[in-house]
C-alpha cells in the first residue's frame, strides 16, 4: 500500500515537472518570437555593382538573424522610389531602409513613413532623410579628401604640379554627397596649399558610367591646353565613365583618376595597375549587411541611435588592394 502510494507521488511529481518544463519552453519560445521583426528595404538598383554587393549583404545578415526581409528595388527612380514606400508600408515592415539619391524626394518618404507610424523607424543609406530617418553611410567629405590628397601626392611625385582638378559631381543627391567631391578640394590642398579655385572644373556626370564619359567627352576639347590634370568622381562608375572618355582620345598620360566605393569596375583597372586610374576610397558595401540588422534591430527595440552613422574608409591602390580583397 505504502509502495503504491509512493508511485502515485512520483508519477504526480514527473507529471507536474513535465507541465513546468513545456510552460518554460513556450515562455522561451514567445521571447524568440518577440525578437523576430520585418526589414523593408528599397535597393538603390541593382544594375550597380555597389548596390548588388548592398543587398548580398543585407540579405545574408537577415538570415543570419533570423528576420524576414522585404527587397524592393528603386531603379535609380524617384517615381519608383515613392511607390516602393507605399508598398514597404502596406507589406507592414517594423524598420524600413531607404536607399535612394534623390534629395528632393526625402520629405515625401519622410511623410509617408511618418503617418504609417514608421517615423522613428527608418535608416537612409547615403544621403540625409531629414527628419524621419537615421543616416547610414559615407563620412562624405573625408572619403573625398582621402582620395584628392593621394592624387595629389602622386601628381607631386609624378608631375611637380597641377594644370586643373575635374570632379564629377551627383547634384541630385544635394549638399551631403557634394561635400564628397568638395572634399577632393580639401586633400588636394593639403599637398598643394595654394591650389585656387579657377583651377577646379565640375560637371554634372550623374553618378553612371554613360552619363559620365558623356560628360567627359565633351569637356576634353576645353582641357587641350593642360598636361596635368587630377580627376575625382562621385563615385566609380562615375570615373571609369570618364576614364573611357579619356582612353578613346588617347589621353591618358595627362590624367590620374581616383574614385569613390572601391566597387568591381574600379579593382579591376587598379588591380590591372592602371597608370592612370590609380586608385579608389573603399566603402566595403559588403560589410554593409551586418552594421545595418544591428542598427535596425536597436530602432526596431526603441534604443537611442546617433542620428549619423558612419562607415569606415581607406585608400585602395595598386599597393594594397589585395589586404581586402585577396582574389583582385
Amino acid at each position: 500500500m505504502t509502495s503504491t502510494r509512493s508511485l502515485t507521488r512520483t508519477l504526480a511529481l514527473l507529471a507536474a515537472t513535465s507541465l513546468l518544463a513545456a510552460a518554460c519552453n513556450r515562455g522561451g519560445d514567445s521571447a524568440a518570437a518577440g525578437d523576430s521583426f520585418t526589414i523593408g528595404y528599397a535597393g538603390l538598383s541593382s544594375e550597380f555593382p555597389f548596390v548588388a554587393d548592398v543587398n548580398r549583404g543585407l540579405e545574408a545578415a537577415a538570415k543570419q538573424a533570423g528576420l524576414e526581409l522585404i527587397v524592393l528595388d528603386n531603379k535609380y527612380d524617384p517615381q519608383v522610389a515613392l511607390s516602393n514606400a507605399d508598398t514597404l508600408v502596406l507589406r507592414k515592415a517594423d524598420v524600413v531602409i531607404e536607399f535612394q539619391t534623390d534629395a528632393q524626394i526625402a520629405p515625401a518618404l519622410c511623410e509617408k513613413f511618418k503617418a504609417a507610424g514608421l517615423g522613428e523607424k527608418v535608416i537612409a543609406i547615403d544621403i540625409p532623410h531629414e527628419p524621419c530617418a537615421v543616416f547610414f553611410g559615407a563620412d562624405n567629405r573625408r572619403a573625398g579628401e582621402i582620395a584628392g590628397e593621394e592624387l595629389a601626392k602622386a601628381a607631386k611625385e609624378k608631375w611637380g604640379s597641377v594644370d586643373k582638378l575635374v570632379l564629377l559631381e551627383l547634384p541630385q543627391s544635394g549638399e551631403l554627397v557634394r561635400s564628397r567631391t568638395d572634399g577632393y578640394v580639401d586633400g588636394v590642398r593639403k599637398v598643394f596649399p595654394d591650389f585656387p579655385d579657377s583651377k577646379v572644373v565640375k560637371v554634372d556626370g550623374k553618378g553612371a558610367l554613360e552619363p559620365s564619359l558623356t560628360a567627359m567627352q565633351n569637356l576634353l576639347p576645353t582641357l587641350a591646353g593642360d598636361q596635368h590634370i587630377l580627376l575625382g568622381a562621385v563615385n566609380d562608375p562615375s570615373a571609369v565613365g570618364a576614364f573611357r572618355a579619356i582612353q578613346s582620345a588617347g589621353r591618358q598620360d595627362a590624367f590620374l583618376i581616383g574614385g569613390q566605393n572601391a566597387t568591381i569596375e574600379a579593382r579591376q583597372e587598379i588591380c590591372n595597375n592602371s597608370k592612370t586610374f590609380i586608385g579608389t576610397v573603399g566603402y566595403f558595401p559588403e560589410k554593409y549587411g551586418e552594421k545595418l540588422v544591428e542598427l535596425a534591430r536597436k530602432l526596431h527595440a526603441g534604443e537611442a541611435s546617433d542620428d549619423n552613422v558612419y562607415i569606415e574608409h581607406k585608400w585602395v591602390s595598386n599597393a594594397n588592394i589585395r589586404e581586402s580583397y585577396p582574389t583582385c
